[in-house]
Parts: C-alpha cells; structure tokens; sequence
C-alpha cells in the first residue's frame, strides 16, 4: 500500500515538474526580450552620449550583469585588423542553441548594424530593432499569460491522474 502511495505521489509531482518546466520555458523567451531591451539601451546610450565605437560598447555590456544565455567574453574588445567584428559578433551567438530564429535575428541585426554608419544611422537601425522587441515581447508576454498557467496546471493534473490511477 505504501509503495503505491508513493508511486501516486512521484507521478504527482513528476506531473508538476513537467507542467512548471513547459512554463519555464516560455517564461525564458519574455526574459529574452527584456535583456534585449536592455542591450539596446546600453548600446543607444553609449552611441547617444559618448559616440562610443562598437569595442567600447562590448566593453561595456561585458561589465553589465545580463540575464541571458550568452557570454560577450569572445569579443573583441580593440581593433584589430586579423579579427572581423561582425563575424565574431556572429558566431558567439550562432554557436549557441537556447536562442529561436526570431531571437537570432533581432541579435544578429544589431550585431550588423553596430559600428557601420554614423550615429544616427546607428541610432535608427536600433529604434528599428527595438520595434522588432517591443512585437516579439507582446507576442511572448501574451503566450506566457495564456499557456503558462494551462500547462502548469494540466501538469499537475495529469500528475495527479496518474497517481490516483496507481493507487
């Protein structure tokens, strides 16, 4: 009897875990976009006030504490003519798996755009980008509230279904 108290309550919370992973897991692409809504403000900031060249400005995300997947340790951090910007810009996020295709491409984006025109041209091409974030937030913030709390709870129900049917 015991046993299958326990194998009831192990589904339970298997069920439970599975349900707040799924949640997880959309909560991380809102946390997404708010890191890159702060990566844009220090990269605009920095091109604002101190017309700051793009190794001055992964000096600086470099000492920011970011909540994000990514490291900016790999990029250079002064000019040099053996080293191309936008490559390593891109493969230090290409490299990595937690980031989807409209993820990618709004960091790829304002990798190419950084460093390649004047400031205003900088200034515009990072309102554009920001547009793109301010959508795919919308977009994730909507599929956060209306499928995080369904797939925690389905997750403990299911759970508890199991359960019940061991006992």
């Amino acid at each position: 009897m015991w046993i299958k108290l326990s194998a009831g309550f192990l589904f339970i919370l298997g069920g439970m875990f599975c349900g707040f992973s799924m949640a997880d897991r959309l909560k991380k692409g809102v946390d997404f976009c708010r890191s890159a809504e702060r990566i844009l403000n220090i990269c605009e900031s920095e091109i604002r006030s101190k017309n700051s060249d793009v190794y001055s400005i992964v000096r600086r995300l470099k000492s920011e504490k970011l909540k994000m997947d990514i490291s900016f340790e790999s990029l250079p951090e002064c000019y040099s003519y053996e080293t191309d910007f936008r490559e390593q810009w891109s493969e230090s996020f290409l490299k990595l798996s937690c980031f989807d295709n409209e993820e990618l491409d709004i960091m790829l984006s304002l990798g190419s755009i950084l460093g390649t025109t004047d400031a205003e041209g900088q200034l515009r091409g990072i309102d554009d980008i920001r547009t793109r974030v301010e959508q795919l937030y919308k977009k994730r913030q909507g599929e956060y509230d209306r499928k995080g709390k369904l797939y925690r709870s389905v997750g403990v129900l299911s759970g508890a279904a199991i359960g019940i049917m061991i006992i």
